[in-house]
């Protein structure tokens, strides 16, 4: 008795069926939308990032009722900010994915939510640079904390440069607009985090000097973040209009 050998799950000449487990899950087996391509897979954890950013906003804030500050407020509202930028691009990205093919997303609606993507995040980092601002020109002489509340900002600090680092990584091959969106962002979240980390740890050290240095540092990663927003908006308008059909003479 001869088997076809075709593969498991293939009938031999018998009529028998060899491993139908095996065929029964390969048939009823489909991937999720997220694991479909590499774009869709970020997005599927830009979605999941929101709620992690939405989680250590909210710790950030329980945190600034013990230790009330321009600093961390300016932290709370850059995260809100980064949420929301990153809210945008996966609900323009599943708007557009619950047609037949998820994959062809117009450019022109990529376009428009990338405008919308880098004002969120020029404007937040507008907002952070100006509540930051007290600690370089000395009106908010330090940013010491308490032992506690510096070792869990370090930890929130250091946990979102590592979620923000990892979907930098995650998006580097990225080829639709959307998704290279939500790179600039996470490149700007971290840079912003690093300020917070290196807050948490000069904390320790109890001396007003360091409250001028995370000044400058504020405003040097914050500068850099709201060039990134600048960067979405400003290209964002220009391939847009790149897209109109030209006028008739």
């Amino acid at each position: 008795m001869t088997e076809s050998r075709r593969g498991a799950g293939t009938e031999r000449e018998d009529g028998v069926v060899p491993f139908p487990h095996l065929r029964r899950f390969a048939e009823r087996f489909t991937a999720p939308w997220w694991l479909a391509t590499r774009d869709e897979r970020a997005i599927f954890y830009a979605g999941v990032s929101v709620l992690f950013s939405v989680v250590l906003a909210g710790a950030k804030f329980w945190l600034f009722l013990f230790e009330p500050s321009f600093f961390l407020i300016a932290n709370v509202l850059f995260t809100i900010g980064v949420a929301i930028a990153k809210a945008v691009a996966v609900g323009a990205y599943r708007r557009a994915s619950s047609s037949a093919d998820a994959a062809a997303i117009p450019i022109g609606d990529q376009f428009r939510a990338t405008l919308v993507i880098g004002i969120v995040l020029a404007v937040s980092a507008v907002v952070y640079m100006g509540l930051c601002l007290p600690l370089l020109l000395g009106d908010e002489v330090s940013t010491t904390f308490d032992p506690i509340v510096a070792e869990i900002l370090a930890l929130i600090a250091f946990i979102e440069i590592g979620t923000a680092i990892t979907g930098v990584i995650r998006t580097r091959h990225a080829r639709q607009p959307i998704v290279k969106a939500i790179r600039v962002v996470n490149l700007g979240s971290s840079c912003v985090m690093i300020v917070l980390a290196q807050a948490a740890i000069l904390s320790f050290t109890s001396t007003e000097s360091w409250s001028w240095g995370v000044g400058i540092s504020a405003m040097l990663f914050g500068g850099a973040a709201l060039l990134g927003g600048v960067y979405l908006t400003v290209g964002s308008v220009i391939r847009a209009r790149a897209l109109r059909p030209p006028a008739d003479p």
